[in-house]
């Protein structure tokens, strides 16, 4: 038989991966009869999924036996079915099914070998050679199975591979990471010194503050993009006037009174925020995260309870953040899947057919875009034949496992109504379910949704899916996908690179696993992780550099994530009053300009700055520079975050030129404060970016102090960065406690290095 490119490809992987798998009984492998398969250190080993992936998916099973046996082929009612490449967790899924197939036997060769040989009946005749190197490849993948290979320590994937020539940041630095990250925050001195002993526990420690669980909505909403129905009555008016006549209640109150004014401020906003706290209430309960899925109740708070129409008493009627379950009669709830807010976020029509919900509970919940399960154009035949969709193999590759999950939205009409169909679900679809294999059994029927849930949430793909979106919060990217191009000169590179991910995805998900699905424990174990902790590379070869090139989490911050580091290290956030609109986070001032997202239009962040983004952040640093000296400079020095070693009054040099030696070493001193505390730099007394700032302060202050003395510049500031008046009160301050005027020109020239630590993209990136 003729071998294709990628069977070529497949001889040769196949024959080096026996060589560096053990086959050489003198070097490398002892009698697996008599010890298991365990390969001795002499030369680098290949374990058993490697194996599999590289010569028996690669070479054998996608090329030649995939098209026939998949969902929806020809081969889909045996019991030899292969998950596509489209499933996160599709190779282990794979090695499984082959490994129960290769264990049926006959006549003592296994059927694995005999039937795509052509030596028994196989409806797809025979595929493969004998000999050939996918017979081979086959051979060699039974003998595995039957003697699993054994890695010893320090020769198992990422021990001794790339991954070993990894820098890590050390405690501390992980812990002003995990702050930032977690909690919006640096860590305090305390939790500096906890690091060393017990990072674990304080990383846990940020999972609980207020502030991680505003974070952990923010970056669900990125998925769900509920947030779209904030504001007027974007939310309430998705209701039904007759299932909710009190929808509108908060209209008909004076808004001249505090109740009224109260929940004409916070009824729209609660109900449409319902989905995304009942995703805070799960974590914040410590309860398994499949229950934002099984919940048989949803979130109300004051304000949204009414709407509802649910007569419930809170301790406090005027507090927006006391959630509470509740059940609205005559309801099946399932979490998140019945809330009409999601339902209306994930339209569909009466020729949709729910289909794109499904499509989302399959890419959210199920780790599986069904999209990529048939990336191949559909041929007109398909088209003019009668309902492709159950018929024809270009379309029932998808539609196999996206009907039947449509099929159980059924009693949630394209208005997120509970509106059972009188008539019985579509004839010409598959039956509701989760699968083709399990159909919404008859007494489920009313309550379709709930029976789905429960059986998301059983499925080990669930947890997979969990881990790849807090993944992808965390790291900054989505976990990397198999190369599927053997001539690409970066293929063996990019393997690698994914092989070690997927390795560690792996293990994450079964410390997820491990603690009953406690969001808190997959986010503990990425961060734990070489992939979050990665700074550098030390000593790589040129190939190990392309293996490690997707690692390291720099990612440019998003403009929330921004302003909440602006106000961890600087006391504010970017705008000259308390009450006045955020620069960055208000939908009309520059969120949009800055890559933020509405949820609604503008759906996606921006990965990367354009050039309008860096002008953003220039203007940023220039006001922030002006604005945020005075104030801190105005506090006792024990008090300040910028400026706690210097005075106003420290000029760097006397009036005749000469250097004044005090001054220059507490500016200097200063200066590694600011790197430190800005960009989490620890810089040595005379070290070239100590120089660079110093640099930038001196000749400012020159010039600019000259300025003042000839009459030519002003000993006051600006008008709009001098601190007259308290920021938050917005009320004016008194005399003795304003700074107006900068007779030494100090405060600009500190201004000056501020803008520049600002601007410098270690300040603007998540590192």
């Amino acid at each position: 038989m003729r071998q294709t490119g990628l069977a070529a490809h497949a001889a040769a992987l196949l024959a080096a991966l026996l060589i560096l798998g053990g086959c050489d009984e003198e070097t490398h492998r002892d009698d697996p009869a008599t010890d298991g398969g365990e390969i001795d250190a002499q030369s680098p080993c290949v374990d058993d999924l490697t194996f599999f992936e590289e010569a028996v998916m690669g070479g054998v099973l996608e090329p030649l036996c995939q098209r026939c046996h998949r969902a929806g082929g020809q081969a889909a009612s045996t019991d030899f079915v292969l998950a596509s490449s489209a499933e996160a967790s599709a190779l282990t899924t794979n090695f499984e099914r082959v490994k129960a197939i290769a264990a049926l036997e006959r006549d003592g060769v296994s059927v694995l070998l005999l039937k795509p040989s052509g030596q028994i009946s196989h409806e797809g005749g025979m595929v493969i050679d004998q000999p050939s190197a996918e017979h081979d490849a086959l051979s060699e993948m039974i003998r595995r199975f039957k003697t699993p290979t054994v890695c010893v320590a320090g020769q198992a994937p990422g021990v001794e591979g790339p991954a070993s020539k990894l820098k890590l940041l050390d405690p501390e630095a992980t812990a002003r990471k995990a702050a930032l990250q977690l909690a919006g925050r640096l860590p305090t001195e305390a939790e500096i010194a906890r690091a060393e002993t017990d990072l674990a526990g304080l990383i846990a420690a940020y999972t609980h503050e207020e502030a991680f669980y505003e974070i952990l909505k923010r970056g669900f909403n990125d998925v769900l993009l509920t947030d779209k129905y904030l504001g007027g009555n974007s939310a309430t008016s998705l209701l039904d006037g007759e299932d909710y006549p009190g929808r509108f209640y908060y209209q008909a109150l004076d808004e001249e009174t505090a109740a009224g004014a109260l929940a004409q401020q916070h009824a729209n906003d609660s109900v449409a925020r319902g989905p995304l706290e009942l995703i805070a209430h799960v974590v914040r309960e410590g309860r398994p995260f499949s229950e934002i899925l099984t919940a048989d109740y949803l979130l109300v708070n004051p304000f949204s309870a009414p709407v509802y129409g649910l007569d419930i008493a809170f301790d406090d009627p005027t507090d927006p953040t006391a959630w509470r379950e509740a059940r609205i009669p005559g309801l099946p709830h399932a979490g998140i899947l019945t809330s009409p807010i999601l339902l209306n976020r994930l339209p569909t029509t009466d020729t949709n057919r729910n289909r794109h919900r499904a499509r989302m509970i399959w890419q959210f919940f199920l780790a599986t875009d069904i999209l990529k399960l048939a990336e191949r154009p559909v041929s007109t035949d398909a088209q003019r034949q009668h309902n492709p969709t159950m018929n024809n193999p270009d379309c029932t590759i998808c539609h196999i496992p996206l009907d039947p999950i449509a099929g159980a939205f059924m009693n949630w009409d394209h208005k997120g109504r509970y509106r059972p169909p009188e008539g019985g679900w579509h004839a010409d679809m598959r039956p509701p379910g989760f699968s083709e294999a399990e159909p919404v059994p008859g007494e489920a029927w009313g309550a379709s949704l709930p029976w789905l849930a429960a059986r998301i949430a059983a499925d080990e793909r669930f947890a997979t899916a969990t881990i790849h979106l807090i993944f992808e919060r965390l790291i900054g990217r989505a976990p990397l996908s198999a190369p599927s191009d053997p001539a690409d000169p970066r293929f063996e590179a990019k393997m690698s690179a994914y092989r070690e991910e997927r390795g560690l995805i792996e293990g994450v998900t079964a410390r997820f696993v491990e603690a009953d699905l406690d969001l808190r424990a997959g986010i503990a174990a990425i961060i734990d992780s070489h992939l979050y902790r990665a700074t550098g590379v030390e000593g790589a070869t040129a190939a190990e550099l392309a293996a490690l090139e997707a690692l390291g989490t720099a990612k440019l911050l998003s403009p929330e994530a921004l302003e909440a580091k602006l106000i961890a290290t600087l006391g504010y956030p970017w705008k000259r009053r308390g009450v006045d609109r955020s620069r960055l986070t208000h939908k009309w001032e520059l969120l949009f300009f800055y890559g933020g997202i509405d949820s609604d239009q503008i759906t996606r962040r921006a990965a990367a700055p354009d050039g309008l983004m860096a002008n953003v952040a220039t203007r940023m640093a220039y006001e922030m520079g002006c604005l945020v000296p005075p104030r801190d400079f105005a506090r006792p020095a024990a008090q300040r975050r910028l400026f706690p070693l210097v005075e106003a009054t420290y000029a760097p040099e006397d009036d005749n030129g000469f250097i004044v030696p005090s001054a220059e070493e507490a500016i200097r001193a200063n200066i590694r404060h600011l790197h430190r505390h800005l960009l989490d730099e620890a810089l040595t007394p005379g070290d070239p970016l100590e120089e660079i700032s110093w640099a930038l302060f001196l000749e400012t202050w020159r010039e600019g102090y000259a300025g003042v003395r000839d009459g030519s510049i002003s000993d006051q500031l600006p008008y709009h960065c001098r601190y007259q008046r308290d920021f938050e009160t917005d009320e004016a301050l008194a005399e003795g406690a304003k700074l107006s005027h900068d007779p030494y020109y100090t405060v600009r020239a500190w201004g000056a290095v501020l803008s520049a630590l600002l601007s410098d993209w270690r300040f603007l990136y998540r590192r």
